[in-house]
């Protein structure tokens, strides 16, 4: 019976956890992380494609070495712009990363340089 319930939490939280991949582990890793659940991290790349019916948006996220079209069906948080840093978690079918949550990093407020006065 411990044995039992044991497996169901450990079972429970590792499917719970997601991978953060940036668009080039996510194009290594292939046919292994189709369907798999990850939270894909990179900057936006271009503009975004969007229909006001279904609020669906269409943009491509980028480390600069691979890029990735990713599909997501809510409004876009804010501090969603081209060159911004996101996060997306959701799953990847070899072709498109469709995600189901989505988290623009907001900038640093503090800039080095002149001091208050």
């Amino acid at each position: 019976m411990v044995a039992a319930l044991t497996y169901l939490i450990v079972a429970s939280f590792s499917s719970a956890v997601a991978a953060v991949v940036t668009p080039s582990q996510l194009l290594h890793r292939g046919a292994v992380a189709n369907g798999q659940m990850v939270r894909l991290q990179g900057r936006v790349l271009g503009g975004v494609q969007s229909n006001a019916t279904t609020l669906a948006h269409v943009f491509t996220v980028t480390d600069e070495r691979a890029s990735v079209q990713v599909t997501y069906g809510s409004d876009l948080p804010g501090g969603f712009k081209t060159g911004a840093s996101v996060e997306a978690q959701g799953t990847y079918n070899g072709r498109v990363f469709t995600a189901n949550s989505l988290t623009a990093k907001c900038p640093t407020k503090y800039q080095a340089g002149a001091t208050p006065t």
